[in-house]
């Protein structure tokens, strides 16, 4: 599924929105909401130029409800404090975030059964965001290279390298070369989901494509595949913090 992010002006002033094309869409739709923004769904084969007149056309519209929503510059990124919950491999983790010990200079995140305890130091002016950022990266990179050895020797696939980054656009990808790619933040989808994200991106080293090849080898080695990706449609302003 791809997405982008872009700015218009609607009503003189600049509005940041996020545009997700779509298979199942038949038609374009507008969608503001707090944790969204300024979503546009576009069917997978319709023009930029049927998004520009919708946006001219609804611009009344969604300088309202940008307005009332705070979203002018996009989704308002959720506090995180103590009580705040964070997706950690689809289990919902509740924060602590607490002081560290003395002497310690740098802060940590210690997961303890259904909780996270964020410890800050004094240079984290107490933003748990960085480190709890840095915590799932680091386990991202753990899991996600062990799914992907494991899928892949399973399967008889070999990719060439294995990426853990940050991706707007896509959870994951599969290049030329054979290199996957993958969001860290898909860390924080159910293990089912996770494995059907990384059993896509290993087929592509056969298929570059999505036809009925890739789709055949897909179904061969992850049958729930599609509701997976439901899920991922359906919790993706879930996965982020």
């Amino acid at each position: 599924m791809k997405e982008q992010t872009a700015v218009a002006v609607i009503c003189d002033k600049p509005v940041r929105y996020r545009v997700r094309r779509s298979d199942r869409a038949r038609r374009l739709s507008l969608q503001v909401s707090p944790r969204k923004g300024l979503e546009v769904v576009l069917p997978r084969r319709w023009s930029l130029a049927e998004l520009e007149r919708a946006l001219r056309e609804h611009a009344l519209w969604i300088d309202e409800q940008v307005e009332r929503f705070d979203v002018r510059q996009g989704p308002r990124s959720p506090e995180l404090s103590t009580g705040s919950r964070v997706l950690v491999l689809g289990r919902p983790r509740t924060l602590l975030v607490e002081g560290a010990e003395p002497g310690r200079r740098r802060g940590r995140v210690v997961a303890e059964n259904d909780r996270l305890r964020v410890q800050l130091t004094p240079d984290d002016l107490l933003d748990p965001r960085p480190l709890l950022e840095r915590w799932l990266r680091r386990l991202a990179r753990r899991h996600l290279e062990a799914r992907v050895c494991e899928l892949a020797a399973t399967h008889g696939l070999a990719p060439s390298r294995i990426i853990i980054g940050e991706r707007t656009s896509r959870w994951g990808s599969c290049s030329h070369k054979g290199n996957l790619s993958f969001c860290y933040r898909l860390v924080m989808a159910p293990p089912a989901v996770i494995d059907a994200v990384v059993c896509h991106e290993l087929c592509h080293l056969r298929h570059l494509n999505h036809g009925p090849g890739f789709r055949k080898l897909l179904t061969e080695v992850c049958p729930e595949h599609d509701e997976s990706m439901s899920w991922l449609r359906d919790h993706h302003d879930d996965l982020q913090i």
